[in-house]
């Protein structure tokens, strides 16, 4: 086989790994609180072929045949690096329900797992029926006290992330920070892990109103069409090569 065939085959599975995080961005561009990701890449030099010495004269003539010629090689190869995440903040949308909540500006809700503490930014909460006051998936949102109960009554939500029940603080929200190089990373479920949070001094937060995705749709749809692209011309060319390969094979060996 043409060895020229295997750098292009590593851009083709840089392409697809790159397709499958297009996707995932599109198939959660409704989810609340999601945030795009971005597939890095970086370039990998074949190791070089150190010289050696002259093969024995005891070498067969086999061994003359498959050995591989000193030098350096000049082929590149390309391997995913690391998945960026964009932290900008989704459009907030206005839902009525008092315990959507949306953080402005940077910050993140504290859950409690049976993992541990995670990190989202879907404040789409709710009551469950012993009066915590949960995600979406059942998970207890953390206060500054600990977790959240809110009794029956009228609730609102202070800007400050103080819970009111009949106009009576119940609990506060807690919003953690991290710094711009220590950003929490994806875990499954939606939720972000990291260990370098510490409580935001002055939340600002929007009762009654969710943050939806940051994800563009039509940027994600014009990546992917780009993406696909790239993909059919690295097959393309491996099909050539293939072909090329094929005819040395069969018609420049033939004795006319």
């Amino acid at each position: 086989m043409n060895r020229a065939i295997y750098p292009i085959l590593s851009g083709a599975l840089a392409q697809e790994r790159q397709m499958q995080v297009f996707a995932n961005n599109m198939a959660n561009v409704n989810t609340a609180g999601f945030k795009q990701d971005d597939q890095a890449f970086t370039a990998v030099m074949a190791r070089a072929q150190v010289p050696g010495a002259p093969l024995a004269q005891t070498a067969g003539f086999g061994q003359q045949i498959g050995a591989r010629p000193a030098g350096p090689s000049e082929r590149v190869f390309v391997a995913p690096y690391a998945a960026h995440t964009s932290f900008e903040t989704g459009r907030v949308r206005l839902t009525g329900n008092p315990l959507d909540l949306a953080i402005e500006g940077s910050g993140f809700f504290e859950v409690k797992t049976p993992q541990g503490l995670r990190y989202t930014r879907n404040g789409m909460f709710s009551r469950n029926s012993q009066g915590q006051l949960v995600t979406n998936l059942g998970q207890p949102v953390m206060g500054t006290r600990g977790e959240i109960k809110i009794p029956q009554g009228v609730v609102s939500v202070s800007n400050n992330g103080v819970i009111n029940v009949d106009d009576k603080p119940v609990a506060t929200i807690k919003v953690m920070e991290f710094p711009d190089d220590k950003m929490p990373q994806k875990h499954p479920e939606g939720l972000m892990a990291s260990e370098n949070g510490k409580v935001a001094k002055n939340p600002q937060i929007q009762g009654g109103h969710i943050e939806e995705s940051n994800v563009n749709s039509i940027g994600e749809m014009a990546k992917m069409i780009q993406g696909m692209r790239n993909y059919e011309s690295s097959q393309k060319l491996m099909q050539t090569l293939d072909h090329m390969a094929e005819i040395a094979i069969q018609d420049v060996g033939r004795v006319s």
